[in-house]
Parts: C-alpha cells; sequence; structure tokens
C-alpha cells in the first residue's frame, strides 16, 4: 500500500465518520400508541395521559399500564408472559405483542427530518 492509498483510505474512513455522526439521530420519544387486536385497529391512545387499559383479546384480557410516557403490558392471559416481560416501552418504534391472545401495541412519535436506517 503506497502513502496515497493510506491518504485516500483515511479521506474516506474520515468521511463516512462525519457522515454517520451528522446523519444519525437518537430514538425519538414516543407521543402516542396504536392497539390492534387480531391484525385489526381497536384504538389510537396518548402517550401523556398515565392509565391503565383492559383490551379483549382472544383468550380474554390483556392490560396495559401508561405512566410517564410509557406503556407495558402489565397482565395477559397467555401461558409464558413474554409481552409482560418485555417491559417498559417509550421509544418511537417500539412494539410489543401478546401473540397467544393476538393483542399488539405500536409506538409512534414525531420522527423529524433524520434517517431511520442507514445501510451500505
Amino acid at each position: 500500500m503506497t502513502r496515497g492509498d493510506a491518504l485516500a483510505l483515511a479521506v474516506a474512513a474520515a468521511i463516512v465518520g462525519a457522515l454517520y455522526a451528522h446523519l444519525w439521530q437518537p430514538s425519538v420519544a414516543a407521543s402516542r400508541f396504536d392497539v390492534s387486536v387480531g391484525g385489526k385497529p381497536v384504538g389510537h391512545y396518548s402517550m401523556m395521559v398515565d392509565r391503565t387499559l383492559q383490551i379483549q383479546g382472544r383468550m380474554g384480557v390483556s392490560t396495559l399500564k401508561v405512566e410517564n410516557g410509557r406503556v407495558r403490558f402489565l397482565d395477559s392471559p397467555c401461558r409464558n408472559k413474554i409481552c409482560v416481560h418485555s417491559g417498559w416501552l417509550g421509544h418511537s418504534g417500539d412494539a410489543a405483542a401478546c401473540l397467544p391472545n393476538r393483542v399488539s401495541i405500536s409506538l409512534s412519535g414525531d420522527a423529524g427530518s433524520g434517517l431511520d436506517a442507514v445501510s451500505f
């Protein structure tokens, strides 16, 4: 490798690093979430209002808790409780689902003008 090759490689690495730092956006806090049962939307809710929601699914009632701009499955009739163990969600693009009960939540917010993904 010659000096010119090393210089070209260093310049290219610096440009890629600068573009990544400029275009990368930190995660955006969600402002709302959608609830679906069996793939059909049943409600759109604000993340700014603390509440407990009871959502009727295929197997029974799933309980959602909204608190401090976050949401989580508090309880669900499924056996393994994977949805409950997913914990608090608060960023735009986050999602959780109770597959046996067919209840899902997806969070959204104002993403601004940044990119949501970069691929090479």
